[in-house]
């Protein structure tokens, strides 16, 4: 049985990229409890934040094609693909925003030099950070 668009949204931040509502609705840029009514089938899904479901989750163009109509696009993804999509769109997200940033660029680039406690500090220091730029 096919799964309606919402219902299959849901399933795919949840088995695919193992994202909390919390997480799928900073990368979307709307707010929890909009995502909970998108994907709960209580609120319509503008045809604008369609866009915005297949750039944050990074799904493919044949895969999104299939979540909306249900129809076979002779091209199936598993769980792992997706997800390993997923990841490699993160990732170049990721060195785009450095290059674009020096200043993150040299400090990246420094802590590949630095010893294992420095990491380990500096690891310990990121989601501190992470709470303040949020």
């Amino acid at each position: 049985m096919a799964l309606l668009f919402h219902e299959a949204i849901r399933k795919y931040r949840e088995e695919v990229l193992c994202l909390s509502q919390e997480e799928a609705s900073k990368r979307l840029h709307i707010t929890q409890p909009a995502l909970s009514q998108y994907e709960s089938g209580k609120r319509q899904i503008p045809i604008e934040a369609l866009i915005q479901f297949q750039k944050a989750y990074s799904i493919p163009a044949e895969h999104m094609m299939k979540m909306l109509f249900q129809v076979d696009v002779g091209i199936e993804y598993s769980p792992m693909v997706l997800r390993e999509h997923s990841y490699d769109a993160d990732l170049q997200r990721v060195v785009e925003m450095i290059y674009k940033h020096r200043p993150l660029f040299d400090f990246l680039k420094t802590l590949t030099y630095a010893d294992e406690k420095s990491l380990t500090k500096t690891a310990e220091f990121l989601p501190h950070f992470k709470r303040f730029v949020q």
